[in-house]
């Protein structure tokens, strides 16, 4: 299926968010061209950066096989439990873990029945931008676990976290793979859209 005027736009404009890193831009880019399309489908063009995180996570965390089960039950059948175990955000401290969690759970609040058609463009849009940031965090990390712990610390000052955040920001690697994911995030949506 061809892309409409507005979607070319908008895709353009993703790249261009991508390109000057303005995440407020690309998340709402992002949500606009999303909103063109059903929610599941929608929900499948997001869904492979998600998944790509899950080897991290397993060689992390070997034993909460349930994660893998849960992600699968949402893109294979298009179901979720009700009850999302939101507690054990707490249990996966390594670097991107938490952040790809709350990717997973946003993808399986989409296929709730109590979820509106337009809280589900925000939950995919959410998953999305955890989804990337999971991957930022790790890359940025995990060679640095003693300033990603003090980093997520509450004990840590405000000060000194707020110049941790700032180091993982403008790290040239952390900045090119931003870029690099926001445009594979572009060209999903893309084909997606194309595929019809």
């Amino acid at each position: 299926m061809a892309m409409t005027d507005e979607q070319i736009a908008d895709i353009a404009q993703l790249r261009q968010a991508a390109e000057s890193r303005e995440w407020t831009t690309a998340q709402d880019t992002l949500k606009r061209l999303l909103a063109t399309l059903d929610p599941l489908i929608a929900l499948s063009a997001v869904a492979p950066r998600v998944q790509a995180f899950l080897p991290k996570f397993e060689h992390y965390y070997p034993e909460a096989g349930w994660v893998r089960e849960l992600m699968l039950t949402v893109i294979v059948y298009g179901s979720s439990p009700s009850d999302l175990p939101f507690h054990a955000l707490r249990d996966f401290p390594r670097p991107g873990c938490g952040n790809f969690l709350i990717a997973v759970f946003e993808m399986a609040q989409v296929v709730q029945p109590q979820t509106t058609t337009f809280e589900s463009y925000s939950h995919i849009t959410n998953a999305a931008g955890n989804a990337i940031l999971a991957d930022l965090q790790y890359t940025y990390f995990k060679k640095r676990l003693e300033l990603y712990q003090m980093y997520r610390d509450e004990q840590t000052d405000d000060e000194t976290r707020q110049a941790i955040q700032f180091e993982f920001w403008l790290n040239e690697i952390v900045s090119k793979r931003d870029v690099a994911l926001w445009h594979n995030m572009a060209d999903q949506v893309a084909q997606t859209i194309q595929r019809g």
